[in-house]
């Protein structure tokens, strides 16, 4: 007791349970004496089980259960049906094959193709390396004629390069009779031309003359109109 049985009387002085004054004189009869009657003490017991203490009885916490949740596992993929998926592919890539073995086919057949004309052409250039006609006046830089078409008393004016020192000029007439030729003298340039009188002997025929050309085993042709009436 002691200590502890003033401070429970001051707690029920505090919270108002009991009577005052009786409380106050146990309290002031204890700490002069030391002492107290059972009648007192049995009063304060009462007072301090009834209003101090707490209950005896504790209401328990309601307990919760959590429930463990139930886990859903997704079902399997199904099967892929593999000979099916490869057997579509195959299916797939045959006319690629074929389509691909006719493109190779057709790039082999022009190869081929191109080389062959590319053999014809170099044939027909050597065959005819030695004798090469061009048709109609100014064909070629090396041998042309002023105009297409002269009349008797014309000037026709004949030019041209090549690389030798001289060249041999022709007329010939419908009938690839000569009615003219010359010898000229090619310049340090490489060019050479002449004059020469449409009309004379054996300009009597109308029609396509040809003026041809002869260095060195080459010959090179042009062609003009000729009409043996006067001009105008």
């Amino acid at each position: 007791m002691g200590q502890f049985f003033t401070d429970d009387i001051d707690a029920l002085l505090k919270s108002g349970h009991g009577d005052y004054g009786r409380l106050s004189r146990i309290k002031s009869d204890f700490e002069a004496k030391k002492l107290v009657t059972m009648e007192d003490r049995r009063y304060v017991d009462g007072l301090i089980s009834r209003y101090l203490q707490p209950a005896t009885q504790t209401e328990k916490p309601e307990r919760i259960v959590k429930i463990p949740e139930k886990r859903i596992v997704p079902p399997p993929p199904a099967p892929v049906n593999v000979p099916e998926m490869k057997q579509q592919k195959t299916v797939v890539e045959k006319p690629i094959e074929k389509m691909y073995g006719k493109k190779k086919m057709r790039n082999v057949v022009i190869s081929v193709a191109s080389v062959i004309f590319a053999v014809l052409i170099i044939s027909v250039v050597a065959m005819n390396q030695d004798s090469i006609t061009l048709t109609g006046p100014g064909a070629s830089k090396t041998l042309e004629t002023d105009q297409t078409s002269y009349a008797r008393g014309d000037i026709i004016s004949i030019s041209g390069s090549t690389e030798a020192a001289i060249i041999k000029l022709t007329i010939s007439d419908p009938d690839a009779q000569e009615v003219w030729t010359e010898i000229v003298k090619v310049k340090t340039d490489g060019t050479f031309s002449t004059l020469v009188i449409a009309g004379g002997t054996g300009w009597e025929k109308v029609g396509k003359y040809t003026l041809t050309s002869s260095v060195e085993g080459k010959t090179e042709k042009t062609d003009f109109d000729f009409s043996p009436s006067e001009a105008p």
